[in-house]
This record gives C-alpha cells, structure tokens and sequence, in this order.
C-alpha cells in the first residue's frame, strides 16, 4: 500500500502520479490512526512522523548519498539531508540504505546514533543508466537529435540550482547555438514542478520552448536525457554525480554554499568548469567538449557508487530480511530505461544569417530559433527572418522575408497559396510552400520558381525559401542544381523557372 504525507509543500501531483500507477492509496491520517496493520515501510524521505509508524522503516537512497545542508526547522542551524531524525535512529525504527560505505562514514561522524543502522546496498538507479548505455541511439532517435550536438541542463531545486541561478539560460542557449549544429533538453527537479506547477515553468521557458527546447516531465525520461546527452550543464544536485560517473562533459553554474564540505558534490564542484554568463557560451560549451579526458571524474565517483549491477537485488534482500521471509530464488531482472515519448513545440521561424552561392553551386545556412535570437552588439552580419504560416507571433511573422508553409500541395493551390500569402503581408520578399517533389516559390515581382529537392522533404521548406532569398540578394538565382548546406544537413535543389 502506499500513502503520501501532504505536509509537504513538494508533495503536489504525488497522489495523482500514484494513482496513474494504480497503487492502493490510502489516507496518511489511516496511518496515524491504526487504521490497518502493516509488516515494513519503504520510506523516499527522512521527513516523516516515525511516532505514527508501527513497523521497521527502511530509508531508500533519495539521490545521491547525503551532500546538502538544510535548514532544521529549530533556529539557524542546519541539517545533513537525508539523515533521519536522532530519536528515530536510537529507537532503532529505520534503516538507512547507502550507496557507498564512504556515506556510514560521514553519517557516523554527524551522528553517531547511525551506528548499526546502515545497509549499504549500492545505487539500483545507476546500475539501470548503465544497462541503457547500449539504448543510446534509440533515445536521440526519440529526441529526434539526428548528427547534432545535444546539450543537456539537469537542474535540482532551490535557488542555488542552475534554473535558480540563471532562468534565462535555455533562451539564452538557443539563441547562439546554431539550429542545425545543436540540440537542447532541461531536466527540472520534481520540487520545481511541485513548488511553480507546470503551467508557471512553461510560462517562464516559453520562448525557449518556441525555440525547440525539449523539456522532460518531472516523472520520468531524465535518464535518457542524461545518457543520450554530448555534455551536461549541471549543478550540486544529483544528477551532476549520475553524469559524472557516465563519463559526459561538465559545466557547471556556480558552486553552492548549501553543499556539504568534503563530499563527493563538493569535490565535483571544484573540479568541473564553470559556465560564466559573462563569457561567449558556445565557446564555453565546444571547449568543455573539447578539453573532456574520459575518466577524469573517475576519483570522485569511485566514493559514490559500489556494488554496481547489484543494487536492486540488495535491497530486495534487506526487505526479506527484514520481513523474516526467504528470499526469492531468482532476483529481480535489472531492466533497462524506456525509449520516452516527447513532445515539443515545432520551431516557426528562424533568423537566418544573408550569405552568397560560393563558387561551387552551395549555399550554406547559419540559423537560429527567431523567438529567442537577439542581434550581437559587436556583430553586423545580415541576417533575414524566415517564417511559417502558422507563427504566432505577429511581429514576427510581418518583419519575415520569406512565408513557408510546410503543408504539401499540389501545383496550383500552392501558387494560390503563395500569390495570397504576399498579398496579405506586404512585407515579405517571397512565399514558399511545400509540394510532392519538393517547393514552389513565389517572388514579390511575381517570378514563379520550382524547386526540386532531393530529399523532398516538408520540413526543408524552410531552408530552401532561406536558399532562394540568399540567390535574390547576391543576383544569383540559378536555372541549374544548388546545394544547400545547414549544420550536418544536406539538401540537392534544382531550381527551375515555371513558365
């Protein structure tokens, strides 16, 4: 049975998320009461009423070993998270899983009242992030990644986490990393969506989301964020360790006062780089790739994890044990991480850098999400906005070059398409829309031109309205084949003038 102390103020959506599983829920208050009998408890926090309790509790690794400083409620002084309270230990009501013998250690000597209350079992979560290893691909599959570079921000709670350092950061992110080149995906603490609720954190990325932002739920898919990721910008929660000990690249926001001296996140903090806001971020970024050693965290997470691919057998055997059962003859298989499902918002239109046809018939586009780009004050490269009819934002969509729309047509409602497009917004240079075989173009002087691409795609719409501007502007719009060059995508165009 399970049942969820409300006290919290991060205990939103826990009950709906239980119910979805279809548990046996039951009131907390029926625990105060005695309402039921019951053998064991499995507890995720430290944060219980153990007087209400009538069986052993048995305390399960809520991240990554003990490293963060809380207030205790009583005055100024603070708390080791995750160390239950001193009566609860002396009365010998809870067992404390580890996931390293180094986590006795540091426990004993903040409370010495943890002796023979520990069980160091491992971390059945790691053990599952590296069984996936092997499940790499098919997760950027689901990312829709493709040969792009994916950056991944795993943020904890609190405001000294990266989102509460530097909200701006995602927006920030897309804005000069290079559509084509890069890939962005947040992973927010589950307290962040507790505490805000998940229409105030889409309000507060919104923009970052127009941009492309693939934002994890709170309840599941992190781990293949984590493993499906070419590096990690993290901070002092676990999630920077778990990366760690999967060998990615590392930047972090800033150090935390609230970490614990001496431990395994405070030794990582002095040891991964840190991103400045000051600085050019993308060159921050590719260095950290670049300058990454395998195995340079090795020192640090060898003090975390222990028993690696056993974990979850541990544990299942310390419940027997403590249940007085035999165990199962065969233990639990260690399963591996679920391909997850995503779901973002379409990327309307872009900022795209003005460029010229080099001398060997290619083009090659430099773009940026136009919800989120900002011109560059030492920068004065031409740049043009090119959008999809369904833009919603109206400033936007009237200061575009180009209009595209990436529904297929055939022929001649395409053209009707495009001639009505210009007509309603005045602005524009051209209107592009997709058809069978690739595109067909309209030009504001009333030039009709076919585009043949190989691949014809819907989605290239956009790139080749951005190819055909760029011929207007250098005066080269050809009658013969043009390739078209976008970050690790290649596109074959031959433009035909349709008379």
């Amino acid at each position: 049975m399970f049942t969820v102390d409300e006290t919290s103020v991060f205990s939103t959506g826990v009950k709906e998320l239980l119910r979805a599983a279809r548990v046996r829920l039951v009131e907390w208050e029926q625990v105060r009461e005695r309402a039921f009998r019951y053998d064991l408890v499995l507890a995720a926090s430290e944060n219980i009423d153990f007087d209400a309790i009538d069986a052993h509790t048995v305390l399960l690794p809520h991240g990554l070993g003990f490293n963060k400083l809380l207030p205790n409620g009583v005055g100024p002084d603070l708390r080791v998270a995750g160390l239950p309270p001193q009566h609860a230990l002396r009365a010998g009501k809870v067992t404390v899983t580890l996931s390293h013998p180094e986590q006795r250690d540091q426990l004993f000597a903040v409370s010495p009242a943890i002796a023979g209350r520990t069980e160091t079992v491992g971390d059945p979560t790691f053990d599952r992030l590296r069984a996936s290893r092997g499940l790499r691909a098919r997760y950027r599959e689901a990312f829709g990644t493709g040969d792009r570079t994916l950056v991944a921000i795993a943020s904890t709670w609190g405001r000294q986490s990266v989102i509460g350092r530097w909200q701006t950061l995602p927006a920030q992110l897309l804005g000069v990393l290079e559509t084509d080149l890069y890939q962005l995906v947040a992973v927010l603490h589950p307290n962040v969506w507790a505490y805000y609720g998940e229409f105030q954190i889409k309000l507060w990325l919104s923009s970052a989301l127009d941009a492309g932002l693939i934002l994890m739920p709170p309840d599941s898919g992190w781990h293949a964020a984590l493993i499906a990721a070419d590096q990690v910008i993290t901070d002092h929660g676990s999630l920077g360790l778990f990366a760690a000990a999967l060998d990615q690249p590392l930047l972090m926001t800033g150090r935390a006062a609230e970490t614990v001296p001496g431990t395994p996140t405070d030794e990582l903090a002095r040891c991964v780089p840190t991103l400045h806001p000051g600085g050019e971020l993308r060159s921050q970024l590719d260095a950290a790739r670049r300058l990454h050693v395998a195995g340079r965290y090795t020192h640090i997470t060898d003090r975390v994890f222990t028993h690696s691919g056993s974990a979850a057998h541990n544990v299942q055997a310390l419940i027997y044990r403590e249940l007085a059962l035999s165990p199962l003859p065969d233990p639990s298989p260690l399963t591996r991480i679920p391909i997850p499902e995503c779901h973002t918002r379409a990327v309307t239109s872009y900022v795209v850098h003005t460029t010229t046809v080099a001398t060997d018939a290619s083009v090659t586009l430099v773009r940026f999400p136009a919800a989120v780009w900002r011109p560059a004050d030492d920068v004065d490269d031409e740049t043009h906005v090119v959008a999809e009819e369904s833009e919603a934002d109206l400033k936007i969509i009237e200061r575009a070059a180009a209009l595209t729309r990436e529904i297929v047509l055939d022929t001649v409602p395409a053209r009707q398409w495009a001639c009505s497009a210009l007509n309603d917004y005045p602005g524009a240079r051209l209107a592009v829309a997709a058809t069978t075989t690739g595109c067909l173009a309209v030009i504001r002087d009333g030039t009709v031109i076919r585009a043949v691409a190989e691949p014809a795609d819907p989605v290239h719409t956009q790139l080749i309205a951005s190819a055909i501007y760029c011929c207007l502007i250098d005066r080269s719009l050809p009658d013969r084949p043009l390739t078209i060059r976008a970050g690790t995508t290649t596109i074959d165009v031959t433009f035909t003038p349709d008379r």
